[in-house]
């Protein structure tokens, strides 16, 4: 069955067929009444016409009449005989529009057949009745008459009907013709009725198409200026670089904001997308993109099966800047098919900059090729013997100082000596990191012994032909420096582990201590009134079988370092789950007999660590140093400044710190008792305090140091 799908448009098409059947109907309607008033009209005329036929057979057979006694020629010259036949004729003729009237038919008019429907009107059917009445008898006698057919013929009968009936018949012949009017005049205002109620249905659902195609039409219109303002705020919000292309590579009038700052180009609407690209790309680039799209453009091609060929996924594009420097960006271009009934229309293209992807993906390879590197050379400095590797180092450096003593020296007629003899420092340097299975700097030096042979084969050479040696030599003393820093931090872990004797296992008894409880209450004071939380755990030697003196000086120093790790150490909550730890910055306390006259206390939090640049701010504030030495000192010289009196980090001081005596007094009661204490923190990891006091005190000044452990 044929489906229209008139959709949003089935009440508009059924109300324009209603109004073409009120058309229709009322031109029907019109079309019949018409006919009908011109046969009224023809009835009309003939009732009319028998009226007057009523007169001239009087008017005949009165002249007949007045022959009879006067002579045979009439008043107009005729003879009788004439008279008569005109007589006859016209009585023929009424008695046939009588027929006709009667039964329908065919009559003259005018000279002219017309046709005669019987009457239906009762009116019109009682004077046709009365008028036949009449009219019967004097018929008789003029067929009689007629039938005589005598030069003298007896005209005594008909006029005697004819004269005495003469008015009868008018009067019926003139209602007959008024009774045909009104008829007529009711037709003719049925018509009009029909045509006004026609015309007034017509025009009232003319209206309601009206309305119902401009309600629609207001709809479209607002559905579609929501759609194009939609539109275009997607095409001015979006980040990427949105257009049409059609088969002739012609770029669509409408085009995200963001394409003409990706492409460079202000206004590329209307353009040609090969043109626009052509100055970007290689002609191998080009070729091979033309043929892409056209592909692209092919129905008859799987859109999956030549995605993977895009040439423009990642262009590269080098823009020159006004100072003469290369602005490279990577651009990437890619193509999704548009189809109306099976065939492919154009192509939704989309552009991005992913110059910061792909400079992102290129770092995060180079760092895990760094990291490889590291990691590699970290093993093979836990395998190699430190003195052979300090020994090493110590050569690689002077090595890459000779280096750098040639290049000064290689201009003119130096350059070929100054070009072999820094190939034979390479060479045997490279040969020394192989030995030690240093990989990665045995890699770069082979590098930089290519870059090394290109130059020996010339004789002469500029400063400028010498730049890619410096830059290798800068990036070898890079890497040399980088494995000193690794090889130190090796020893440092070797030295944490040597001094660090191993804990024993935990006790549970020793967390119910008295001392221990009283550690815990105050790191939970004091963490309250700081905003964060704080967990304190304990292992070692019980404190109550220490000397009171040593005791009461553990206890006093546990509690400052207590204060001390979580006002300055532990952070907030927040920025604790920011940096991946737990809301609960962790104290660790270990105390233990080392078996040589010697207590040692550990204390540890997992907190921020020593703030070394917060340091260099307080000693420039409080006057201990300039900017200058502040700048220019060492991490150790920082650290002793927090045993400083009225050193610290807080800008204002409250109950727990801020006044800069908390370590201060620690320093002191170390001192008196003749210990000393060493430092260990890692910034954003952690801070270690390790205290070592005498069983028997001894009066000597504290011994600070730094040392920068693993975490």
């Amino acid at each position: 069955m044929l489906k229209l799908g008139l959709g949003k448009y089935r009440k508009i098409v059924v109300l324009i067929a209603l109004f073409l059947v009120f058309d229709v109907g009322v031109l029907g309607m019109t079309f019949l009444i018409s006919n009908q008033i011109a046969a009224d009209a023809v009835s009309l005329n003939l009732a009319g016409e028998q009226r007057t036929l009523v007169q001239q057979m009087t008017k005949s057979a009165l002249l007949l009449q007045d022959d009879a006694t006067q002579g045979t020629i009439d008043s107009t010259g005729k003879s009788s005989f004439s008279e008569l036949d005109e007589l006859l004729l016209t009585a023929d003729r009424f008695n046939a529009t009588l027929e006709a009237f009667h039964e329908g038919g065919k009559v003259l008019e005018n000279g002219a057949k017309v046709a005669l429907t019987p009457q239906d009107d009762v009116q019109a059917g009682a004077f046709f009745a009365q008028l036949e009445a009449l009219w019967l008898p004097v018929n008789a006698e003029l067929q009689k008459l007629k039938a005589q057919k005598s030069k003298n013929p007896d005209l005594g009968p008909v006029l005697q009907i004819l004269v005495a009936d003469n008015l009868n018949l008018l009067s019926i012949s003139n209602m007959l013709t008024n009774r045909m009017e009104v008829i007529s005049a009711s037709r003719a205002q049925n018509l009009r009725i029909i045509q006004i109620a026609g015309i007034t249905l017509a025009l009232v659902n003319f209206a309601f198409i009206l309305y119902s195609f401009l309600g629609q039409l207001r709809k479209s219109d607002a559905a579609v200026e929501v759609a194009q303002r939609e539109t275009e705020n997607i095409l001015r919000t979006t980040q990427d670089g949105l257009f049409l292309l059609d088969t002739s590579f012609t770029i669509g009038t409408q085009t995200s904001q963001a394409l003409g700052r990706i492409l460079g180009v202000p206004d590329v609407a209307g353009k040609n997308f090969l043109d626009l690209i052509r100055p970007m790309v290689t002609p191998k680039t080009f070729d091979t993109t033309q043929e892409y799209i056209e592909l692209l453009m092919r129905h008859d091609v799987k859109e999956k099966l030549v995605a993977s060929l895009n040439p423009l996924d990642c262009l590269e594009i080098n823009t020159p800047r006004p100072n003469g420097a290369i602005d490279t960006r990577y651009l990437n271009f890619s193509f999704n098919r548009v189809t109306h009934q099976g065939k492919v229309t154009h192509l939704l293209v989309t552009a991005n900059d992913i110059t910061r992807r792909v400079r992102l993906e290129r770092e995060l390879k180079e760092s895990e090729r760094k990291v490889q590197d590291q990691m590699g050379m970290m093993v093979h400095l836990l395998q190699a013997d430190p003195r052979l590797l300090q020994d090493f180092l110590r050569s690689a450096v002077q090595g890459l100082d000779e280096i750098n003593v040639a290049l000064k020296n290689a201009s003119g007629e130096g350059f070929t000596r100054a070009i072999e003899q820094i190939f034979r420092i390479a060479h045997r340097m490279k040969g020394d990191a192989n030995a030690l299975k240093l990989e990665a700097l045995g890699d770069a030096l082979h590098a930089f012994e290519t870059v090394l042979s290109d130059l020996q084969q010339r004789k002469s050479g500029s400063n400028e032909d010498l730049l890619p040696v410096t830059v290798r030599v800068k990036s070898l003393y890079v890497q040399l420096h980088a494995i000193q820093d690794t090889l130190a931090r090796i020893v440092q872990v070797r030295g944490v582990v040597q001094v660090e004797p191993p804990k024993p296992a935990h006790d549970p008894e020793i967390a119910n201590l008295p001392f221990v409880r009283q550690w815990k209450g105050f790191v939970q004071q004091v963490a309250e009134r700081n905003g964060k939380h704080a967990e304190l755990s304990y292992q070692g030697m019980d404190l109550d079988k220490l000397d009171a003196p040593l005791r009461e000086a553990l206890n006093s120093i546990v509690n400052q370092f207590i204060r001390n790790a979580v006002t300055h150490g532990v952070e907030k909550p927040a920025e604790r789950r920011l940096r991946g730890k737990p809301e609960a910055g962790r104290l660790s306390v270990y105390v233990s007999d080392q078996g040589d006259g010697m207590v040692e206390l550990s204390f540890r939090d997992d907190g921020a660590g020593i703030n070394h640049e917060s340091l260099r701010a307080v000693a420039v504030r409080s006057g201990r140093m300039t900017a200058e030495a502040a700048a220019a000192a060492e991490p150790r010289a920082l650290v002793s400044l927090i045993f400083e009196p009225g050193v610290s980090t807080r800008e204002t001081a409250d109950e727990d710190a801020g006044r800069g005596v908390g370590l201060d007094s620690v320093k002191a009661m170390i001192a008196r008792m003749g210990g000393r204490v060493r430092i260990g923190t890692t910034a954003g990891e952690y801070c270690h305090f390790r205290v070592q006091l005498p069983l028997h005190t001894m009066q000597q000044s504290v011994q600070t140091e730094e040392v920068r452990e693993a975490a």
